[in-house]
């Protein structure tokens, strides 16, 4: 917040003076950023004397006055306009009135988003006086809203392509990323822009790289001995160039400015190492791996091989029934009441399950033709959903300033960008029902190739259909995806992908 402006005296009672009782509110909008606005023409004053004007012309009723002296229009986070979208979410004001679409916000995003997301949403109307933008006359104010969404995205555009621009830059100058969690053995500096090395973690370090080359000893174990969170923590520590004093970035590596905790040719070793035990975290095939959930804790549970000598069998328990394990983050209840599981007999119940679904699903999908057109609408709710969750991302960047959130972001807009494509392209469309009919035939005749299949294959097409199974005394409960069917990936899938990823190298090659 800056400096304010002079004070002004309004006619109307300040936003602060509502009262449950108040409803159909005419909401009048000020912003001033700072006294320089003032002197060219943006002051309160000038804003207010302009709204006065517009409601007494139109003998509007039931103003109130909401103002942010001193807050800039770079970002939502400023008083009055928050208390305004609270009771516009609540229903309770039907006119917002402003100066210019510019003290909504400086930024197309801003305005768009206040324009499509909270106005509309709360079927409120909008005029600004100075633009002469109103609401209510729908033919102009949707030609704005359509001028406003293409320059919004040049916005969203800019800010990624700033942003990339910038992280290489910093990394090319040795810098390391900021924002986001720094690796083990180091703390972000914010005054310096450097990594400094933690003493005690750094120790650590050096023991897990110098136990794996001088020992061979598995990323578990070693995790084990120093006390790290997991094997996945010691792998991603071994693999990672940080500690000889580079900077990785987008698949290249530069010199950086931090201190390396770990020589080159201890680094090297250990990748040999690596290299030679082909180490390869591609997961465990068991059939219901990640999918388990205790219904009595609610905390993760596992496969287990349980008994002595050749008697062991495969059970499933609640991770909660180890309490001094290694994975303590994993322990929700040290008391948890859940029993142990025989991993067959779940195994069982969940593709029965699925079983059911695949059949019945699929009988019911091949007797309706599949037309181009369902799959443009499945298309465009997929491509809905996104744009809710690139609009989610893009929030939480303007409040945090994460600057991962915003990578998660451009991530989004890919794929948002690649869903647009093949709603309009019509030989996509013909292309994709083909592959629609043989997912149906696919389901339909699962229960006759589920034996034909080897583990991987199994357990992607029950990934693919189940949300979680719950685990209870009282029994097995297996939680279908809402949109399981949409999720199932057949060869013809994935052949298809890679030829659109080959045309797309195509066309990029001089």
């Amino acid at each position: 917040m800056k400096e304010k402006s002079k004070k002004i005296t309004f006619d109307y009672p300040l936003y602060d003076k509502i009262t449950e009782n108040d409803d159909e509110i005419t909401a009048v909008y000020l912003r001033v950023s700072t006294d320089t606005q003032a002197q060219e023409g943006y002051g309160l004053d000038v804003q207010y004397g302009a709204i006065k004007r517009y409601v007494e012309a139109y003998d509007i009723k039931n103003v109130f006055i909401f103002a942010d002296d001193g807050y800039t229009g770079m970002n939502e986070i400023r008083p009055a306009f928050s208390a305004m979208t609270k009771l516009m979410n609540e229903g309770r004001i039907k006119l917002v009135i402003t100066y210019s679409l510019d003290r909504i916000g400086r930024t197309q995003m801003i305005i768009l988003r206040f324009l499509k997301e909270q106005c509309e949403k709360a079927k409120c109307d909008f005029y600004a006086v100075k633009d002469n933008v109103d609401s209510r006359s729908r033919q102009t104010y949707g030609i704005l809203i359509s001028i406003l969404s293409i320059f919004a995205e040049f916005d969203h555009d800019a800010i990624i392509s700033k942003l990339t621009s910038g992280r290489i830059q910093r990394a090319k100058e040795g810098f390391w990323k900021g924002g986001g969690k720094p690796p083990y053995g180091y703390r972000y500096s914010k005054k310096d822009g450097e990594l400094v090395v933690l003493n005690e973690e750094a120790e650590k370090v050096k023991k897990a790289f110098e136990i794996y080359v001088t020992r061979g000893y598995s990323p578990k174990k070693i995790a084990d001995i120093l006390g790290l969170s997991s094997d996945k923590a010691v792998f991603n520590i071994l693999k990672n160039r940080i500690y000889v004093g580079e900077i990785y970035y987008r698949g290249e590596s530069y010199n950086g400015r931090h201190a390396p905790i770990i020589d080159r040719e201890t680094f090297e070793l250990a990748q040999n190492v690596l290299k030679s035990k082909s180490v390869k975290r591609s997961g465990s095939v068991y059939l219901l791996s990640s999918l388990l959930e205790c219904g009595e804790c609610g905390g993760k549970m596992r496969y287990m091989l349980w008994g002595k000598n050749g008697k062991k069998q495969l059970k499933i328990l609640c991770y909660s029934y180890f309490p001094n394990s290694t994975k303590k983050y994993l322990v929700r209840d040290k008391n948890c009441p859940n029993v142990i599981f025989d991993a067959e007999e779940v195994e069982a119940a969940v593709v029965s399950t699925v079983m059911k679904f695949a059949v019945e699903y699929g009988e019911e999908k091949s007797r309706s033709e599949i037309s181009a057109s369902e799959i443009t609408e499945g298309l465009k709710r997929k491509s809905e959903k996104l744009a809710a969750e690139y609009s989610r991302l893009l929030n939480a960047y303007k409040k945090l300033g994460d600057e991962d959130i915003l990578e998660q972001a451009y991530e989004t807009r890919r794929k948002i960008k690649k869903l647009e494509r093949e709603i309009s392209d019509e030989e996509e469309k013909e292309t994709l029902v083909g592959i629609e009919k043989k997912k149906i035939e696919m389901l339909r005749t699962l229960p006759g190739t589920w034996d034909k299949m080897d583990e991987k294959a199994r357990q992607r097409i029950i990934r693919s259909l189940v949300e979680k199974v719950v685990l209870t005394k009282d029994g097995i409960d297996v939680h279908l995806l809402k949109s399981a069917y949409d999720f199932i990936e057949s060869d013809e899938d994935k052949a298809h992908r890679g030829e659109r990823e080959a045309q797309k190298i195509d066309k990029n090659k001089p």
